[in-house]
């Protein structure tokens, strides 16, 4: 799989709190992306680890066994894993420093291997799927405005200026436990993961557009979309911190 991957500390910020990785061997391919929060020191040092840490939980079982020995079973326990281990690493980190004591981060990341694509999802980092024929939003924001939209009490056009739609009702490291939601994503062109600093600032539908390189005459490079989507979010305001992860097999 290819890749295209940018992380922007935006227009208003004095620091980077996202922080997101993307590796790969021959047989298996992964993307992460971290939103963190708790302060600027505490936001960023949440993200980092988590990053760190989910990632070597799916070096190290990789390397442990063969490719072909997973299935999906095998793949959803390992995201499992790593999201406890995350979970964990961040948590211990919070409570052993008064200064970071709250931090805790989202967290969303595709795994690709030979048995499929899966993901998971905490807070509200998203994961868009995209074919030839639309965008579509995989994950569910884990925030409270969402959770107003699932009961009927404001539509997603309210929530787009909603005074609390920062707020998200799930992080990992904040609590001893977490729990993630995950998918297996079948038939598919091209993978978003990004943080809200993206997608509170670019539609849907540009995201769609710029996804796919129709808004350029000759089709750019995945590095080259996700570079035009991180600039249209600054063009916007660039409020937040912006990463986007763009994958595909282009």
């Amino acid at each position: 799989m290819k890749y295209g991957g940018k992380s922007d500390i935006g227009m208003k910020r004095n620091c980077n709190q996202d922080s997101f990785a993307v590796f790969s061997k021959q047989d298996y391919f992964c993307a992460i992306v971290c939103d963190g929060m708790g302060g600027a020191k505490g936001g960023n040092i949440a993200s980092g680890l988590a990053v760190k840490t989910f990632a070597s939980v799916i070096k190290k079982a990789f390397s442990a066994k063969n490719a072909d020995d997973f299935d999906e079973a095998s793949v959803k326990a390992l995201l499992v894993n790593a999201v406890n281990a995350a979970n964990k690493a961040v948590y211990i980190k919070a409570m052993s420093d008064e200064e970071l004591e709250g931090m805790g981060t989202t967290l969303v990341a595709v795994l690709n291997c030979l048995c499929g694509t899966f993901a998971v999802n905490i807070g509200d980092s998203r994961l868009y799927r995209q074919d030839e024929n639309s965008l579509k939003q995989v994950s569910t924001d884990h925030s409270f405005v969402q959770y107003l939209i699932d009961k009927g009490e404001i539509t997603p056009q309210e929530a787009v200026d909603h005074p609390n739609k920062n707020i998200i009702l799930r992080a990992l490291g904040v609590n001893e436990q977490v729990e993630g939601d995950y998918f297996r994503i079948d038939n598919f062109d091209r993978l978003l993961l990004c943080t809200d600093g993206l997608t509170n600032h670019v539609s849907d539908e540009r995201i769609a557009e710029i996804m796919t390189g129709s808004y350029a005459s000759k089709a750019p490079s995945l590095k080259a979309r996700v570079e035009r989507l991180i600039a249209e979010a600054n063009e916007g305001g660039g409020l937040d911190n912006i990463t986007a992860v763009i994958v595909g097999n282009e």
